[in-house]
């Protein structure tokens, strides 16, 4: 760390032994067994605090004379004098709202004392303690917008998956400029809450149910509104503090009406490119909220990838922005090998490119989903026209799978 700085007191008492010696600095500092440089920097920041000449003003503490203009007449006789005065050297670092300290430089003098030190600062990463918090905040203020009501009689050898993926909730889109539907913050929370509703009573009250979130549920990662590793700009509606509670509300509020009519809930959350660090926070907040229920379990694996098996259906999972679409069955056969050998239908889910596509290799049916989100500026100047969308897949344990539930956006 840096030396203090000196007071004026300890200043005045080494220019006054400099004096006493004929201000000759060697005399002086070895006076006082010390070296040259002691005695040297005394006397230059007095110079520079305005201690040493009666003529100078005494400047305020923290700050330096910077330069001396002196007047003088024909004869050389000094008619006036201006001084200007600033921040001194090595005054106290104040770290910039925002910014976390990157590196640090010292110099230091012939005697081990630090004279100057360089601060390199950066933009502040997300705070992983932050997330927590904004989560928790979430979830304690949570009200269901209704009761839970009795789980229905239902199929116990069928499984319901529910496809969350690309919400991207605090993309702002402006219509006039990307051709199709305004979408901000509020627009969002309506619409999600809407669809999501309608494709819970729209599927059939299976025994089970996964909710497999597929990344990018969050447009916006951290108060910076870039994208991690590229770095990409994002139109962005507010605050990411306004934007997290909003995406654990949906997510929660989801939960409670796939509960009410399937007998067993299993909850997924896997990172996409747009929201890596709030996704670590959402799903341990909900696995938090649901940790007494015996009819709920969230998954907290970090492992991007997600594979469930049901009777004679694997089914897999991923965001879909690193993994190549046509290596996923491959994939799937390599890790989940004795599940393989044990099924007939196998499935892979991914999002990322906000369209459907499928494609059947080896056997496994791959798809890609719709986004339910509007279109951005960015999405709209690339001409990317797909729809929007939600889905649920339905799975028998001995039959494989009998049928898609999709609720269109318009």
């Amino acid at each position: 760390m840096p030396t203090p700085r000196l007071t004026n007191e300890e200043i005045l008492r080494r220019v006054e032994i400099w004096r006493d010696h004929g201000e000759e600095f060697t005399a002086a500092a070895k006076a006082l067994s010390k070296p040259d440089t002691f005695i040297r920097r005394a006397v230059l920041e007095a110079d520079r605090r305005g201690l040493l000449d009666p003529r100078d003003p005494r400047v305020p503490d923290g700050t330096h004379i910077k330069r001396r203009t002196i007047q003088t007449d024909a004869k050389g006789n000094e008619t006036g004098r201006s001084t200007v005065i600033g921040p001194a050297a090595g005054a106290d670092f104040k770290m910039p709202k925002g910014h976390a300290l990157g590196r640090m430089t010292a110099q230091a003098n012939a005697d081990g004392e630090i004279e100057r030190v360089w601060y390199k600062t950066g933009r502040q990463a997300a705070d992983p303690d932050q997330v927590a918090r904004l989560v928790r905040k979430a979830f304690n203020r949570f009200r269901p917008a209704a009761p839970v009501l009795p789980v229905p009689d239902c199929d116990a050898d069928r499984l319901t998956v529910y496809i969350f993926t690309d919400w991207h909730v605090g993309l702002y889109a402006w219509g006039a400029e990307t051709g199709g539907r305004d979408w901000d913050l509020t627009i969002a929370r309506r619409v999600l809450a809407e669809t999501i509703a309608e494709l819970v009573s729209q599927t059939p009250p299976s025994g089970r149910a996964l909710v497999l979130c597929l990344g990018d549920l969050l447009h916006a990662d951290n108060a910076k509104n870039m994208t991690e590793r590229s770095g990409n700009v994002l139109d962005v509606d507010t605050r990411h503090a306004k934007c997290l509670p909003t995406v654990t509300d949906l997510l929660t509020e989801a939960c409670e009406l796939i509960r009410a009519r399937h007998a067993r809930v299993d909850v997924v959350i896997k990172p996409g490119n747009h929201d890596a660090a709030s996704t670590v926070g959402i799903r341990e907040g909900l696995r938090l909220f649901y940790r007494n229920e015996a009819n709920v379990t969230v998954d907290t694996s970090p492992d991007p990838f997600h594979w469930h098996r049901f009777g004679v259906n694997l089914i897999g999972g991923v965001h879909g922005d690193q993994a190549r679409m046509p290596d996923l069955p491959l994939i799937m056969a390599n890790i989940r090998r004795q599940d393989w050998a044990d099924t007939t239908t196998r499935h892979f889910h991914t999002g990322h490119i906000h369209h459907d596509t499928l494609r059947e290799t080896g056997g496994v049916h791959v798809y890609s989903h719709r986004a339910p989100v509007a279109q951005d500026a960015y999405h709209a100047a690339h001409g990317y026209l797909s729809g929007r969308s939600m889905r649920a897949y339905t799975y028998h344990a001995e039959r494989g799978f009998r049928s898609t539930t999709e609720v269109e956006i318009q």
